[in-house]
C-alpha cells in the first residue's frame, strides 16, 4: 500500500531558476518529445483552430495556410530549442542576453498572460467537448462541474512537471486514445464525403490567406 501511494503522489519537480537544467536531470529523449509534441498537434484545441479557416478559405486554401502555417511555426520553434537546448535555461531567461534583465520583464508578463488565456481556452474547450459527449450518451449535462475537474486536473499536471505529464500521463494513457481517435476521424472523412469536390469548392473570401497562416503559427 505504501509502494502505491508513492507511485501516485504527485511531487513539485525540482526548480533551477535562471541557472542551467544539470546535465544529469536532462532525461527526456526523441520518443519523449515525439509524444508530446504529436499530442499537441492533434489536440481538441488544433482541430478546433482548423474549422476557423473553412469556409473562409476553401479547403484547398486552407491546407495550403496549415502547411506554410505549420512550416514557419516549427521553425520558430526549433531555433528556439536549439538554444534552450544548448543552454539549458529557460525561454524567458535566454532573452536576457539580447534584452537585458530588465528588458526580458515585458515579453514575460506577456507570455504569462497568454499562457493563462491559452489556459483557460484548453478548459473551455475540454469542458465543452466533455460535457456534449456526457449528455449525448448519458443524459447528464453540468458544464461547470466539467470546467472545474478540467482546472483541477491541469494544475495537477503542472504541479507535477514535465517527466509527469510526458511519461506518467501521455505516453502510458493519453497519447493512445489521442491517436486512436486522430485515426477513426481520418477514416471517417475519407470513407464519408467527396474529398475532390471539397478540395474543389471555394472559399467565401471573408478570411485573408495570411491571417489564416498567422493563426497557424500560433498554434503548438
Amino acid at each position: 500500500m505504501t509502494r502505491r501511494r508513492e507511485m501516485i503522489k504527485i511531487k513539485a519537480p525540482p526548480e533551477w531558476g535562471i541557472e542551467p537544467v544539470p546535465e544529469k536531470h536532462r532525461i527526456l529523449g526523441f520518443l519523449d518529445y515525439f509524444a508530446l509534441w504529436s499530442s499537441l498537434g492533434v489536440g481538441l484545441l488544433v482541430l478546433l483552430a482548423g474549422t476557423l479557416l473553412v469556409p473562409g478559405l476553401g479547403l484547398g486554401r486552407a491546407l495550403l495556410a496549415i502547411v506554410v502555417g505549420t512550416a514557419i511555426g516549427n521553425l520558430l520553434l526549433a531555433l528556439a530549442g536549439v538554444v534552450g537546448s544548448d543552454h539549458a535555461i529557460p525561454t524567458m531567461v535566454m532573452l536576457r542576453p539580447v534584452l537585458g534583465i530588465r528588458g526580458s520583464y515585458l515579453p514575460t508578463i506577456l507570455n504569462i498572460v497568454q499562457l493563462i488565456g491559452w489556459g483557460a481556452f484548453e478548459v473551455i474547450v475540454m469542458a465543452e467537448a466533455a460535457n456534449t459527449i456526457s449528455q449525448t450518451l448519458f443524459g447528464f449535462s453540468n458544464y461547470l462541474l466539467w470546467a472545474l475537474f478540467f482546472a483541477a486536473w491541469c494544475t495537477l499536471l503542472a504541479v507535477g512537471g514535465p517527466l509527469v505529464v510526458v511519461r506518467q500521463w501521455l505516453e502510458k494513457f493519453a497519447i493512445w486514445p489521442v491517436y486512436g481517435i486522430t485515426i477513426y476521424l481520418t477514416w471517417y472523412l475519407f470513407s464519408h464525403h467527396d474529398i475532390g469536390a471539397l478540395l474543389r469548392q471555394a472559399g467565401t473570401g471573408e478570411l485573408p490567406f495570411w491571417l489564416a497562416v498567422d493563426l497557424v503559427v500560433a498554434m503548438p
